[in-house]
Formats: structure tokens, sequence, C-alpha cells
């Protein structure tokens, strides 16, 4: 029998302080490194930082790598940094598995170097890696890469095999325990073999079929501004890809206001607010058919508008979902 989820409510709050997207990652790895023969008998450890918002696919990482060398004369060490790019063969939502491409440039430090034989230049690099996600840890994954110095000839190029582990760097409090002992691939707490909206995002909470009954977004306004912050943008691009990958969702993004100003300039403010969410969602990919935006200013306050605090919770978005009944079927 079909039927119809309800209307939702998904809070999405303004908060201070910074915010960082859900899925970046810090990561540390372990393995060896070739100088002059096929030997990966250097050993190497390094960490780095990715940023999983990117531009045309390719996401920033940033690399330091220590590199202790032990088969070249009187060469101790390098000490690598490198900025690089990352292309994700598949979506971050697909499988278990993950092949990527890295590639990018940095500069060597050669402790013990000999000059015009092994001495400290820019290099560029680049290879292929492999992930796995886990429940527990996050991402184990299997890298190699091809070095080339730059600007120094007759120096030998570096071949590099690592392993390590990436987990999310997620400050605000979106991380899913798991809830249940039973198959449940996005943990909340709906066995995977009756959920019928799979993939909801950690802000969601779910009714007994594992779809959405309530969200809670953080997303930052000025006072009198209605431009999404830089630090709210990964907050609407996540909401936005659940929409796509959810066809059957249609939205009304409703603004409001604290209570400064008149009622009427709160009331087309929170319009403003209201709408700039909705273009955010149709420039993410959001069909416009599903969205309508709303605005009801100052009237239906969250918090105290006596204090800073409560006026910059006052200062929200909500968005409330419903669904097609055809894809919700008992």
């Amino acid at each position: 029998m079909k039927r119809v989820v309800g209307a939702v409510t998904a809070g999405i709050l303004l908060a201070g302080g910074a915010v960082y997207a859900e899925d970046d990652e810090i990561g540390i790895n372990m393995g060896g490194t070739s100088i002059h023969s096929a030997n990966m008998n250097n050993y190497t450890v390094g960490v780095n930082y990715k940023r999983n918002e990117g531009f045309n696919g390719i996401k920033p990482r940033v690399d330091f790598d220590y590199v202790n060398i032990s088969d070249y004369k009187n060469v101790k060490a390098l000490y690598k940094g490198s900025i690089n790019g990352v292309y994700e063969f598949t979506d971050s939502k697909e499988g278990k598995f993950q092949p990527y491409a890295v590639f990018g440039v940095g500069y060597e430090k050669v402790d013990g170097e000999i000059k015009d034989v092994f001495d400290s230049n820019a290099f560029a690099h680049g290879g292929l890696g492999v992930s796995y996600k886990t429940k527990n840890i996050g991402k184990v994954n299997v890298e190699g890469k091809a070095l080339q110095i730059l600007g120094a000839e007759g120096q030998n190029n570096e071949y590099s095999l690592t392993a390590g582990v990436s987990v999310p760097l997620s400050l605000d409090g979106d991380e899913c325990p798991k809830k249940i002992d039973g198959p449940d691939e996005d943990r909340d707490g709906v066995l995977d073999s009756v959920d019928q909206c799979p993939g909801t995002p950690c802000y969601f909470s779910v009714d007994q079929y594992g779809c959405p009954v309530k969200a809670t977004l953080r997303l930052h306004f000025d006072f009198n501004k209605w431009n999404i912050k830089p630090e709210s943008m990964p907050k609407v691009v996540r909401f936005a890809d659940y929409l796509k990958s959810h066809p059957g969702t249609h939205v009304k993004i409703v603004g409001h206001t604290d209570s400064i100003g008149s009622r009427a300039y709160n009331q087309w403010l929170s319009e403003k607010r209201a709408n700039s969410v909705l273009q955010k969602l149709v420039e993410f990919g959001v069909s416009p058919a599903r969205l309508t935006a709303e605005g009801r200013g100052e009237d239906e306050p969250v918090a105290s508008n006596a204090t800073a605090e409560g006026r910059a919770l006052n200062r929200r978005i909500e968005a409330k979902l419903t669904y097609d009944d055809q894809n919700h079927n008992n």
C-alpha cells in the first residue's frame, strides 16, 4: 500500500564559528620509496589534508612526507611538501571501493644533499590509488606515485608505494554512530532490507521506513544580509545532493529573521533569504519545479530576541519536505 510521508521540518539554523565540510579528510600513510633501484627500502611516512569540495571533480589535497634514506651515499632524509589535485573515478556514494588519480607539484628538501647529484629541488609527481570505505575508521588507502625532479638534469626519479587511513574531519557533530547491530549502511537505525530511503545523511532523523522526518543543518547569515556565507555552503551542497538522489521530494524553503527593524522590512528580508537558498539548490542541480520559497519575517522566533545569541538563532531557514506516493511503498 502506498503512503505519503507527511510534511516534515528540516531546521536550517544559524550558528557561529568555523564549519568544515562533513567529508573533509585528514590522512596518515606509511610505506617505502625507491631512489635508484626497484627496492622500496627507504621508509616513508606522511600526512595529508583533503578538501572534498573541488572544481570540475578535482579535489585539493596538501601532503607532507618524510623519507628516511638508507641506500644512497651520504643522503640522510627527504622532507617533502606538495599541493595536489585528486580526481575520483567513481562517486563517493557508490560502493566501498573508490579508485582515484593524484597529481601535483611540490618541493623536496634533502638532508645530506650532494650538489648536482642529489640536492633540494622542486618536483612534479602523479599516481594512482584506491580507497576502501569502512564503517569504523574512515577509509583505507593504497597509493603509488612517481616523482620527477624539475630543473635538474640527471637526477634520479623517485617512486613510492604507501598505505594508510583517512578519517572525516567533522567539527559540527554530523558523524553517525552505529545504532543497530544489523546491516545499516547509512546508520539511520533502520535495516537496509526495509530502508525505503537509503543514503539518508546523518543530520536527518527517520521514521520506521528510514525516510527523513526531521533534519537540522546550520547556515550563516550576517545581520541584515541574505547571502549564504562560504563556510555554510557545504551544508547546502550536501542538502542538494540528498534531494537529487531522492527525486520524489518536494521542498518549501521558509525564511525567518530576528525582530530588529520594521515588520514589513523583516518580511521582505525573510523572503530574500528563502530565495537565496532556493537559488543555490537550483545552481547545485535541484529542479526548480520541486522548490518553493516563502518568508515569515519575525513572527516565529525560536529564541529570545533580547540577546545577540537569540537573534542569531532566529535568523534562520527552515525547509519542509514532502514526498511523492510512488517513492514510499509499504
